[in-house]
């Protein structure tokens, strides 16, 4: 009886560090995704992007297009210009602080959200250790995608994210949060041994908010003036405007 009993007690901390190595892989492959899908990580060379974007109202009817481009050389050196119907501004952030066009306030946050979808879909911190990842596989634009959620309390689920990936390649296809929001990469390209999203969708539920496709991404040899805020830019400090929170779920930059 002892033996078997004993027996019993292996099999069962067995299962238990199956489970526990399962989720530490599930976390990592988040983890690995999350740097392989953005073009800003610390390991990237210098390039230029455009993109031209338009947001949807309720009513499915356009109601702003625009585009807007940056210039990158790292997380504290890079330059991003907009030109819409509503907000046209330049933006700097440099070893010298913040800048942008005076008289301008911040990029409006959907105009914002779009260049986070592009340039670093999968926003967060290094340490995922206290979430807790859940599998499904779900079928988005008619393809079938291996998804994973990372549950952080006492944040609700409801309002973490799920990722979700071709399960041929395991690159990033679309992410979904808060319910009905979901972004989908509809178009996906390498691009310094990253996998950048060239034409993305977001909806809330079957209603589109925003599409946009990227018009240029490439490297690019930087000069002296680049990054030089010009005579019509002052410093602010309110230009980071999406503040990190405690979840391991955080955006890193605005």
């Amino acid at each position: 009886m002892v033996r078997k009993a004993s027996k019993l007690v292996l099999v069962f901390l067995a299962a238990v560090i199956a489970r526990s190595e399962d989720k530490d892989a599930l976390r990592q492959q988040v983890l690995n995704a999350s740097h392989a899908s953005r073009i800003d990580d610390v390991e990237m060379r210098p390039w230029h992007l455009k993109v031209k974007f338009e947001l949807y109202g309720r009513d499915g009817k356009v109601s702003e297009a625009g585009a807007f481009e940056e210039w990158f050389a790292g997380l504290t050196l890079w330059k991003l210009r907009v030109e819409s119907s509503s907000y046209t501004a330049t933006v700097i952030e440099n070893r010298d602080g913040d800048f942008r066009t005076r008289g301008a306030g911040p990029i409006p946050l959907p105009i914002r959200a779009i260049e986070r979808d592009i340039v670093y879909p999968m926003p967060m911190g290094e340490n995922l250790s206290n979430t807790v990842p859940h599998v499904s596989r779900v079928k988005l634009e008619k393809l079938p995608l291996d998804c994973i959620q990372l549950t952080e309390p006492p944040i609700p689920a409801s309002m973490s994210p799920t990722f979700c990936f071709d399960p041929g390649d395991g690159t990033l296809r679309a992410i979904t949060s808060r319910g009905s929001w979901s972004m989908v990469r509809n178009k996906v390209g390498q691009f310094e041994g990253h996998s950048a999203g060239l034409s993305i969708i977001t909806r809330d539920g079957n209603v589109e908010t925003a599409s946009a496709e990227v018009v240029d991404l490439s490297e690019i040899a930087v000069n002296d003036g680049l990054f030089v805020p010009s005579t019509d830019m002052d410093k602010v400090t309110d230009m980071h405007t999406l503040k990190s929170c405690k979840s391991a779920l955080t955006i890193r930059r605005p």
